[in-house]
């Protein structure tokens, strides 16, 4: 399964059974200095393979490149990254950097990494995000076996400098390298990769103290001999949930120290929390997506009945505090060139009369409609909000919610082609470009393609890759925003918000600072 919709991202990270043995004092990571960080059970901790443990595997891994509060790139594992044409590029490692088992950080560990992702049959989770390197076609054809067993565009120059061949131009490449794809991985790793998958052996701030107690906790320690800016905490224990609520009650006896903050919590957290509630505008777009696969969605007219039968406004002021905004295009301004007021024209506007209209034109509905969305995870009054509004305002009889628990297994129903009604989607964006929503979900080969429903269109791969290629940035955000266009036309999603990550922390901590995507967790500070 691969790294669908990011739509986990949304929960930064989540939970699963409630917190037992907890000290009331300082946090519960059973120690002084270390603090608790509310989870859900993550599908994988290898970075190639993970699907949703992006805060484990922040804190285990050190990457390439990152990304600022303002969008900058900042480097972290590379030393500089650089291109004339912007086809060959040039990445130089900082040297001394190590594993967590001693063993030195080289060229070798990111290239044999790359091509393990890269290598189709081995079926990891973020093996999209290396498309664009040449000699990838080879190792995912889309029949028979792959015709090579290695990236034929990645070179180890020497032991602290890679060459990497693109298939084409691509200007936004070196956002791409602090994608989990890109992540280096020790040699022990592919002596028993499952093995390893248990108790990563990482290049990051923590390392694993103990193997990962599945549907428990993920324990880890502060690695001394890290390459970076040591991290400030002793420890970090993920404690994980199954119900997001009761992480809440949790942070708040301070049992446990940072949490994503559920939905239904918005309008009370900020009188619970005052100055320990954090918000930040994401790189994010939440939606409505589509099942293309099934022949009752296929017409555009049902799809935007359905979107215009959606009253934003009164969601988010009811259920959100106000907090997001109503989405009129799929990339916030939030990212470079995004925001674009009004592209989605009506179809995102609240108009419940023009809805009937477009679905009487359609033929009608007939039978209950489903709407699918994960369990568990705090999304419970919005989709109850959306399935009422939908009802009522397109006069559907029975618009019936059905609910997966927690996100692994939501994904799977997508990727399967088994949600049989309009679903729960979103994508945060890993690097702040346009590019990387656009591509991610909405060509054939993006890591949340089945956030689109399965949405095709030839016209839309071309101009992303008409701007991939354009030789400046005004002229790639041209192209990329007539791609947005083409696709908000043919409406395989919905769109509903541009979302904020908003979280949580008790007052056993401090210094809870919010990078480009989320809480970096070096930095916090056990009080």
């Amino acid at each position: 399964m691969s790294q669908r919709l990011r739509l986990l991202f949304a929960l930064l990270t989540l939970s699963l059974i409630a917190v037992a043995g907890c000290s009331g004092s300082g946090s519960a990571s059973g120690g002084d200095g270390g603090f608790v960080m509310a989870a859900d059970e993550p599908d994988h901790l290898t970075p190639s393979r993970s699907a949703g443990a992006f805060d484990q595997i922040h804190a285990l891994f050190a990457p390439l490149v990152k990304f600022g509060t303002d969008a900058e790139l900042d480097y972290i594992q590379a030393k500089s990254v650089t291109s004339d044409d912007n086809v060959t590029w040039t990445i130089e490692l900082r040297k001394g950097w190590t594993f967590h088992d001693g063993e030195e950080v080289t060229a070798d560990n990111f290239a044999r990494a790359w091509n393990a992702t890269a290598y189709g049959p081995n079926a990891w989770a973020n093996n999209g995000q290396l498309a664009s390197i040449k000699g990838y076609a080879a190792l995912n054809p889309p029949k028979g076996k792959p015709t090579a067993k290695k990236l034929s565009g990645v070179k180890v120059v020497d032991p602290y400098t890679l060459r990497v061949t693109l298939e084409a131009p691509d200007s936004q490449f070196p956002y791409k390298l602090g994608q989990p794809a890109f992540y280096p991985l020790p040699d022990v790793a592919f002596e028993d990769l499952d093995a390893y998958d248990e108790s990563p052996i990482g290049n990051g701030p923590f390392q694993m103290d103990g193997s990962w107690e599945h549907d428990v906790s993920i324990a880890m320690t502060r690695y001394d001999d890290y390459g970076g800016e040591a991290a400030n905490a002793e420890s970090i224990t993920f404690q994980i949930y199954s119900d997001i609520t009761t992480a809440y009650t949790d942070v708040q006896a301070g049992t446990v120290d940072l949490s994503v903050l559920p939905q239904e919590k918005y309008k009370q957290a900020p009188d619970d929390f005052d100055d320990r509630l954090y918000s930040f505008d994401a790189v994010r777009l939440d939606w409505l997506g589509f099942p293309l696969w099934d022949t009752r969605f296929q017409d555009v007219r049902i799809r935007k009945a359905i979107s215009m039968a959606i009253d934003r406004d009164a969601i988010n002021d009811a259920i959100f505090g106000g907090l997001y905004r109503p989405a009129t295009s799929l990339t916030p301004k939030t990212a470079i060139g995004g925001g674009t007021e009004g592209m989605c024209g009506e179809t995102c506007e609240f108009n419940p009369d023009k809805a009937k209209q477009l679905l009487e034109a359609a033929g009608g509905w007939e039978g209950p409609m489903e709407i699918w969305f994960p369990g568990g995870v705090g999304y419970d009054q919005t989709f109850e909000a959306i399935a009422n509004q939908i009802r009522q305002n397109l006069g559907i009889e029975e618009v019936k919610l059905t609910s997966q628990p927690g996100f692994t297994q939501f994904l799977a129903a997508l990727d399967e082609h088994k949600a049989t009604g309009p679903f729960r989607g979103g994508w945060g964006s890993l690097y702040p470009s346009m590019q990387n929503l656009l591509t991610a979900v909405f060509t054939e080969s993006g890591d949340g393609h089945e956030g689109s429903g399965g949405y095709v269109n030839d016209n839309v791969e071309k101009l992303i890759a008409d701007g991939d290629s354009a030789p400046t940035p005004d002229k790639a955000v041209e192209a990329y925003k007539q791609a947005e266009q083409q696709v908000l036309t043919d409406l395989p999603v919905a769109p509903l918000f541009y979302a904020k990550y908003v979280g949580i922390h008790s007052e056993n901590v401090s210094n809870v600072q919010i990078g480009f995507d989320q809480v970096e967790l070096a930095d916090v500070e056990v009080n």
